[in-house]
């Protein structure tokens, strides 16, 4: 059997259990066939075997991004940018789209971040009087929008509107709705804007695979299929360019809990699906973002005084919705960010498994940002899968310096101890709140660093090798693909990633400033930066 890819001259790190290295590789037929030393993997190659020269390069295997927004991602991507320094650029860029639309026509932004607004707060209805058009903008975390006159018009939102529980309509002095909308009482508005159609679904998806092989992505978990646009036409979407062949990365889809009866009526569990696509948890919510001051924790916020965030259930609600997923067999899981939210997830996981004992159910706590050892030794006992965001707590970390007490920051992102119980965290971005890169992730990881230079619990830091660990061997576990994803091993896919020379000794900064060379998805080369700059492999 000659393989279709060979190469060579590297340092191939596999992540196996035995911490091996390599030399060599052969793929065939989008699998490993063969690893070792150079003379190992002669007898793979022929005339047809595309080889290449490393040159010393590093490879690991393909990274895996366990909780992420690819269609949110892609939208954003055609949508308006307000990743701004100041409320005047916002309003600027909004000013630029309406001038090339019907005064109809919805205006879509994303990125909005006070922290980094000269005014120092989120902009407000009255910051967009003179713009006729209906304006719905995203803060980073996407659990919080800012909306017109016009939105709430359309939306049939005036004073006397009452906020849906789970959510709130922020009101001035006077009681009057600023156009500032938190968590549910987003949907007030969304019902109003028209739908993505199937073709733009499957735009903003291009748009988002393309990004994430450039990061050397070579799988990710969809973290809500449903949630960016309330409608199952988003797995259509991947379905359909998985068929048509222009989907790389691969997919496990966790299915947003509205769509449940439709799982279950048509007996679709997870993992139900091919190599490409798959369907993974049931994808809850339990509370909010630090940030925004939405998350539910035990402790009140310093700002604002004596709030405690949100929970989107009653332990009661949640309990059910656990349960009847968890009976069905499937794996459950739950955004929790603050630690109140985080033991109401733990509470209701501990009654299903009561109920309904299953081995390796691998229930997931999607962020679980705050955790203490209490809760970190009840995940352990009933073995649940943190899904953390490293990236984050350098991007807002200042932030949580702010508005969270020292003592509740103790227990923030507690990554080491995560590894210590042996929780197998699995590393993500939460693109688009974060940029996708998997080295930020990991820079994060290793320095505990926020933008501005603060600390954040530094003793949780963690080595390059844990860090790799979580977006390669956890992120597998985490989707039952350990057998196929998160090593480099014979009989695994060939998914992986070539990156600079020396890698593995690289200090924090420098793997934070990494750039992939080429991405690899089950031996077909996916992105390929190296041939258009100096020092490009050698072929053949």
């Amino acid at each position: 059997m000659f393989a279709d890819l060979a190469i060579y001259n590297g340092q191939i790190v596999s992540m196996d259990q035995r911490h091996s290295h390599h030399e060599a590789m052969a793929v065939k037929h989008g699998r490993i066939v063969g690893m070792g030393a150079w003379q190992d993997i002669t007898p793979f190659i022929d005339k047809q075997t595309q080889v290449i020269n490393l040159e010393g390069r590093t490879v690991l295997p393909g990274f895996i991004d366990a909780h992420q927004h690819m269609i949110y991602f892609g939208t954003n991507l055609l949508n308006l940018d307000c990743n701004c320094t100041s409320i005047q650029d916002i309003v600027q860029a909004v000013e630029e789209r309406a001038a090339f639309l019907n005064s109809d026509e919805w205006i879509l932004g994303w990125g909005v971040d006070e922290a980094k607004l000269e005014e120092g707060r989120l902009p407000e209805a009255s910051d967009f009087t003179h713009i006729s058009n209906p304006v719905y903008l995203t803060r980073f975390c996407l659990h919080t929008a800012i909306v017109n006159e016009r939105a709430l018009n359309l939306a049939g939102i005036n004073s006397q509107t009452e906020a849906p529980s789970g959510g709130e309509l922020l009101r001035d002095t006077q009681g009057n709705i600023t156009g500032v909308l938190r968590e549910k009482a987003m949907d007030l508005v969304q019902q109003a804007i028209p739908p993505y159609t199937l073709d733009q679904m499957k735009q903003a998806i291009a748009l988002a695979d393309e990004k994430y092989v450039e990061e050397g992505i070579t799988s990710v978990h969809e973290a809500g299929m449903g949630f960016h646009t309330g409608s199952l036409e988003e797995f259509q979407a991947f379905q359909e360019l998985s068929h048509d062949g222009q989907l790389k990365v691969r997919v496990y889809g966790m299915v947003l809990d509205t769509f449940f009866s439709e799982l279950k009526a048509m007996h679709l569990t997870t993992g139900f699906g091919n190599e490409q696509i798959k369907i993974g948890a049931v994808k809850m919510f339990a509370d909010g973002t630090l940030s925004g001051r939405t998350a539910a924790v035990h402790e009140e916020y310093l700002d604002p005084a004596g709030f405690r965030g949100i929970l989107m259930y009653k332990d009661e609600e949640l309990e059910e919705k656990v349960l009847a997923a968890h009976r069905e067999g499937y794996q459950i899981s739950i955004h929790a960010i603050g630690d109140r939210a985080v033991e109401q997830v733990i509470i209701a996981y501990e009654k299903a498994l009561s109920s309904y004992p299953r081995t390796d159910h691998r229930h997931r706590i999607e962020h679980c940002a705050i955790c203490n050892p209490n809760l970190i030794a009840r995940m352990q006992k009933l073995g649940i899968i943190p899904v953390p965001q490293p990236g984050i707590y350098y991007l807002a970390g200042d932030v949580y310096n702010r508005v969270l007490k020292p003592q509740v920051l103790d227990g923030f992102y507690a990554l080491a101890s995560f590894m210590e119980a042996g929780l197998k965290p699995a590393g993500s971005s939460d693109c688009p709140v974060v940029p996708a890169s998997p080295f930020l992730g990991m820079y994060a990881a290793m320095t505990r660093k926020t933008r501005s230079g603060e600390d954040i619990v530094p003793e949780q830091k963690l080595s390059l090798y844990e860090a790799l660990q979580m977006y390669t061997n956890y992120g597998a576990y985490a989707s039952f693909a350990e057998h196929e994803l998160g090593s480099l091993e014979v009989g695994k896919f060939a998914d992986f990633v070539v990156l600079p020379t020396g890698f593995m000794d690289f200090s924090a900064e420098q793997v934070k400033d990494t750039k992939v060379e080429m991405t690899v998805i089950g031996g077909k080369i996916q992105y390929e930066r190296v041939r258009k700059h100096a020092g490009n492999l050698h072929y053949g």
